[in-house]
């Protein structure tokens, strides 16, 4: 049987980004929270997620911003990335695309609309 996938959790919000991880776990994944920026670039590379699920507006560094440097770093560029935030502008969403994120799911999402983002990444 194969491993259960990993997805990294990125959201300031520790309420949504724990409940989302709980969901995630029940569906069968291995998923890991982080609530800062800055701690995420090290979570990042000790978890290896298969996913990321990123917030765009956080303190500190932006969601963008990460985007940015994940795409910039050989040991992160390759891991998918989905972004869920209250940001639902059409700039906002083509800035995301452009910086090569697979989905964009604005805030309050559904958690099916959230699942099936997931598996169609990271089945095919």
């Amino acid at each position: 049987m194969n491993d259960p996938k990993r997805i990294l959790i990125i959201d300031d919000d520790v309420t949504a980004a724990e409940s989302l991880k709980k969901l995630l776990n029940l569906s069968g994944f291995v998923a890991e929270t982080v609530n800062k920026a800055k701690e995420a670039l090290n979570k990042v590379k000790l978890f290896k997620p298969d996913l990321i699920i990123l917030d765009l507006l956080m303190p500190e560094i932006g969601g963008l911003e990460l985007c940015e440097i994940f795409n910039h770093d050989p040991q992160t560029a390759h891991i998918p990335i989905i972004v869920i935030s209250a940001l639902s502008g059409y700039t906002d969403i083509k800035k995301a695309y452009k910086l090569g994120v697979l989905g964009y799911i604005t805030k309050p999402y559904d958690f099916d609309q959230v699942l099936n983002e997931v598996k169609k990444i990271l089945e095919g």
